[in-house]
């Protein structure tokens, strides 16, 4: 290495404080090693780091850091030393943890239910649930508060930069009933005025009783000096409402405007502090006097409420509770912050998302009184409560492919997180100055490394640089930037947003409706399903484009919340693609694989929360004893072992899973289950192409052969994210007959069903091999490490031709239907599913590397070929 540097990813904020991943080669960093990290003229950059991620032989394989920078690019370069200075001071003590930052001391007690003291105020999480019932036709709905107490608090990341301080515990009733869990993380940083906020809550009720009503983050503040020097700033759209609780634009007596004079409501909107020595009545001179003014309206209460993701309103009130909200102002999309000041201090809540995720509110109340509060509600009570049953009463597994004939719907253990910011001032910030800052959390600043250098490093294994040297390169590359470029657009175009929606995308197109299945069963939402996460983040490793990461990350976040269980007998596994996320009956492990976030974790420098949802797979195969993933198809009084797992992709993901933990950990317990199945699956008659169905003990985490029956077809071993960890850990594992077993697998996807019979001495049918296009990295792996040209031919024919058609005039083109129900031009592609595209898309990145000394020029030099599907 002689130097790495970064950039900020383009459309995002730039500089100020940033975490960040670094991938290294094997060997190339060690404990011993020393960096210094500078700014585009060479100048030392204060930074703060750990280790993330381990090779096996103990050396660094990612590292984060913390930065704080506004240069345009950074360098990393190794150093003799570095000295690191004094910054963030925390102490920790029996009863609570201080973090003094130089500009605020945060005070964390380890009980109670304030969970953050600082001079601006203090933190407190709120709840509420909501009870239905009926008395005849008379519906009753009671709204029951809650407030989060404290069970454990830790320091998780110290440094002299970011302090990230973990509370966890429940919302707790005045009665000691609890409802929803929660997760929270704040993060300080040295010299800034600005708190950063992770809150994760996991839904512990009964759905079909249970209904959310309220999930908020509440800051509570002294309040000084006179009203009319108090004041609320809201961010819209494209600027700032600014009002204060006492308006001085007055009928009598009149303070303003006169000429030569400056007018008080001026001078009061302009956020300067006014007198009431200054203010004189300028009908006839005399000074106004406080009975006057406390004559003058005082607004207490304010509401930013996004209703829906295209519409927000500003409401406000009095501080009467028996007096009517009215609508203050409106617009299209908040930037989701709001300001609160009295004469001393301001204190501002920012959420990220917080239109996308809508709805969501955030109120600020009592800011005529001694005491006010600021509440980011993630879930607003002045919105519908949320629902989480299920959508019919009865299962639909085999007209619109449900699972199994039970209806499955849980929502017990799935979570939801939201990032937010608490800003802390001192002075009246500027409207530009909020703005920014509001635009700040909507669109954090990134830095990453060029994808030549992820490529180099393989960080993320195998997967090709963009190359248009070719006739068909290009025709390649400009179909993987179409299929993009139209699954973007439809997360706009069909609006899939919305607190437990936004990040996840649509199974199937109907195209007669000219809408996604929305509404079949198992069509629905896609839920990882073939894995377009993976997908999408080798687009971006390999193009560095901020589009791609904004929907990766966002796919990540819901997925790694919303469709996996992160307690209870599910633990570790995931819904499969329903109408509702956690609708469907078959839980399984591959929707919550840990292979669907690691990018984001590790480009993030370790994000926390991301990591949560990978401890919480890595035990995963635990909860197939409660949910047997093939437990129609086997009796349980004949087993040996206690459950079982699919080769792929149960198995498959149970090492994606444990390759994720033993890299992070260097715990060689999960290397050892990896290495335990490994050597069950050399002694299948077919080695890896056996089964696909195996008993399965996760205790010792032994696989049992049990023949040739691969219920659902050999496919599903090979299209949810198998190959690409296992072409990972194939460069890990000192294992030249593993190497050779995924060869082999390759080599004996494509043959012919006569081939495949005569190979496997009758064993296999062959029909199982079917959508040969999801097969191609692994049949392009086999073609690399054999030198085989012909079967290098045949990925690029099935490819092809499973996209171009027989005919070549099939691809992403999109076309355009008039007047639909609310478009005008509505695009769309008649023919499209996720589940083709994601994995067509991801075969040709990884084929591309793999079988890139073999790649002909021309779409031309492809024959078409009967047996491609």
């Amino acid at each position: 290495m002689s130097s790495i540097k970064l950039h900020w990813l383009e459309n995002r904020s730039k500089g100020g404080y940033v975490t960040f991943g670094v991938p290294w080669k094997k060997g190339e960093v060690t404990k011993e090693t020393v960096f210094s990290v500078n700014d585009e003229n060479g100048n030392a950059i204060a930074y703060q780091e750990k280790p993330i991620a381990y090779y096996p032989d103990g050396s660094t394989k990612w590292t984060s850091y913390t930065i704080k920078t506004d240069s345009e690019t950074v360098e990393i370069n190794k150093a003799d030393k570095y000295d690191g200075f004094d910054g963030i001071k925390t102490n920790e003590t029996e009863n609570e943890i201080i973090v003094d930052n130089g500009k605020f001391k945060a005070v964390f007690p380890k009980q109670g239910s304030v969970l953050m003291k600082t001079p601006y105020g203090d933190v407190t999480l709120k709840a509420v649930k909501e009870l239905r019932s009926k008395d005849g036709d008379v519906e009753i709905r009671k709204s029951i508060p809650y407030i989060g107490k404290i069970n454990t608090v830790e320091i998780e990341d110290c440094g002299n930069l970011k302090t990230t301080v973990k509370v966890t515990g429940e919302h707790k009733n005045i009665d000691g009933s609890e409802f929803l869990r929660y997760i929270i993380r704040f993060s300080v940083f040295y010299d800034e005025n600005e708190i950063k906020i992770i809150h994760t809550f996991l839904y512990d009720g009964d759905e079909k009783t249970d209904f959310i009503k309220g999930v908020g983050v509440q800051l509570t503040r002294k309040m000084e000096g006179e009203l009319y020097n108090r004041r609320i700033k809201i961010t819209g759209d494209c600027g700032v409402m600014h009002e204060t609780m006492q308006l001085l634009n007055l009928w009598r007596p009149r303070l303003g405007p006169s000429i030569g004079i400056q007018p008080i409501y001026s001078k009061q909107l302009a956020g300067e502090k006014v007198s009431l020595s200054e203010m004189v009545d300028l009908r006839n001179g005399n000074a106004v006097t406080k009975e006057e003014i406390d004559n003058v309206t005082k607004w207490d209460s304010y509401r930013l409420q996004q209703v829906t993701a295209d519409s927000f309103e500003v409401k406000k009130r009095t501080g009467h509770e028996e007096c009517t909200f009215i609508k203050a102002n409106w617009g299209k999309r908040s930037k989701g912050l709001m300001y609160i000041a009295d004469e001393t201090k301001g204190t501002a809540f920012c959420m990220h998302n917080f239109w996308e995720k809508y709805p969501t509110s955030i109120y600020a109340d009592g800011l005529c009184t001694d005491n006010a509060s600021l509440t980011a509600w993630i879930v607003p009570p002045d919105a519908e409560a949320q629902d989480m049953r299920h959508y019919d009463t009865v299962a639909h597994d085999q007209t619109y492919y449900e699972g199994f004939p039970e209806i499955g719907s849980s929502a017990y253990g799935i979570a939801n997180t939201n990032e937010m910011s608490l800003f802390l001032y001192d002075t009246v910030p500027s409207d530009d100055e909020l703005m920014k800052q509001a635009e700040t959390v909507q669109k954090p600043s990134v830095l990453v490394a060029a994808p030549e250098y992820y490529h180099e490093v393989k960080a993320m294994g195998e997967w090709s640089l963009p190359s248009k040297d070719t006739p068909l390169k290009k025709w390649l590359e400009e179909e993987l930037d179409k299929a993009f470029a139209f699954y973007e657009n439809e997360v706009e175009q069909r609006h899939w947003y919305g607190l437990w929606d936004y990040g996840d995308i649509m199974h199937t197109y109907d195209a007669q409706r000219h809408c996604w299945r929305y509404d079949m069963g198992g069509y629905a939402w896609q839920n990882t399903e073939l894995i377009p996460t993976l997908w999408l983040w080798l687009a971006f490793m390999r193009s560095g484009r901020e589009d791609i990461f904004t929907m990766a990350e966002a796919m990540s976040r819901h997925s790694a919340d919303v469709d996996i269980y992160h307690f209870g007998d599910l633990k570790g596994l995931g819904s499969r693609h329903n109408v509702v996320h956690w609708g469907d009956s078959c839980k399984e492990p591959r929707i919550a694989m840990a292979g669907h976030h690691r990018a984001l974790y590790y480009l993030m420098g370790g994000d926390p929360r991301i990591g949560d949802a990978m401890d919480d797979v890595k035990d995963a195969d635990y909860a197939t004893l409660n949910m047997d993933p093939l437990r129609y198809f086997y009796k349980k009084e004949e087993m040996k072992l206690p459950t079982h797992a699919r080769s792929g992709p149960d198995w498959s993901t149970y090492c994606s899973n444990w390759y994720t933990a033993w890299e992070r950990d260097n715990d060689n317990h999960y290397r050892d289950k990896i290495v335990t199945g490994i050597n069950d699956l050399k002694k299948s008659p077919m080695r890896m192409i056996s089964g696909s169905n195996y008993e399965y003990d996760p205790e010792t985490g032994h696989l049992g052969y049990i023949g040739e029956s691969a219920a659902g077809g050999a496919h599903l071993a090979v299209c949810m994210g198998g190959p690409e960890t296992w072409f990972e850990l194939a460069e890990l594992l000192d294992d030249e007959v593993f190497k050779d077993m995924l060869v082999q697998y390759g080599e004996f996807y494509f043959l012919p069903v006569e081939e495949k019979k005569k190979i496997s001495n009758g064993l296999l049918t062959g029909n199982g091999f079917v959508y040969p296009y999801m097969a191609s990295a692994l049949c392009g792996y086999a073609a690399r490490e054999t030198d085989n040209a012909e079967l290098a031919y045949q990925v690029w024919q099935v490819l092809i031709h499973s996209l171009a058609g027989k005919d070549k005039k099939d691809n992403f083109d999109i076309g355009i239907y008039k007047n639909y129900f609310n478009n005008e031009n509505l695009e769309e592609m008649f023919w499209i599913s996720t589940n083709f595209t994601s994995q067509w898309c991801l075969n040709v990145i990884v084929a591309l590397e793999l079988t890139k000394d073999y790649i002909k020029d021309s779409i031309n030099d492809y024959e078409w070929a009967d047996w491609v599907k």
